[in-house]
């Protein structure tokens, strides 16, 4: 019962507003050097417990679904389109260590899927001592660069990671300085 519980409220995250892809529009690359990027700023959350640096002013919405899940999203987005995401949800149950494999892999798979791409690759990694994924995926838009994604499962709350952005330093700064407290 549990495990149809966790499919249900990943599937149901699936289907979240996480969009990140958007249409590719073709530009040259002379225009991307003309855009100015907004400065990074240290972020925190007291109801998330974390801090993560982001750049720009992230947008925050937070969405309850059919399953009593609620996803909390912290969002930027770039005018070059470049996308740096937090999202963090919890679960009403604690985890068996199958179920944390399955849970984790979900997450990845529908980070992936909301973001309109195929998955590159896939690691175990932690943060501390709780279990996680990492992850590159491609965008199925031919103009859209590789993505990131990290996924942690904190006692019964889930975070995830993504950002989507030609700029390499700038995918690993965001990772990096995602921090608990």
């Amino acid at each position: 019962m549990k495990l149809l519980r966790i499919i249900l409220v990943t599937a149901t995250l699936a289907v979240s507003a996480l969009k990140l892809a958007s249409p590719a529009t073709a530009q040259p690359s002379p225009l991307r050097a003309a855009i100015e990027t907004p400065e990074w700023q240290p972020f925190c959350s007291a109801m998330g417990q974390f801090a993560i640096d982001m750049p720009g002013t992230p947008k925050i919405n937070s969405e309850t679904y059919s399953t009593q899940v609620t996803a909390h999203t912290y969002r930027s987005v770039l005018k070059n389109k470049d996308t740096y995401l937090l999202q963090y949800f919890d679960l009403d149950f604690r985890l068996s260590n199958n179920n944390i494999k399955i849970t984790l892999n979900n997450a990845v798979d529908f980070f992936v899927v909301a973001a309109n791409a195929k998955l590159l690759q896939v690691r175990d990694i932690s943060l501390g001592s709780y279990p996680g994924k990492e992850f590159e995926f491609q965008p199925l838009s031919p103009n859209q660069p590789v993505g990131v994604g990290q996924v942690f499962l904190v006692d019964t709350r889930v975070y995830g990671l993504v950002v989507s952005t030609p700029e390499s330093e700038n995918a690993q700064k965001f990772i990096d300085s995602f921090r608990l407290f």
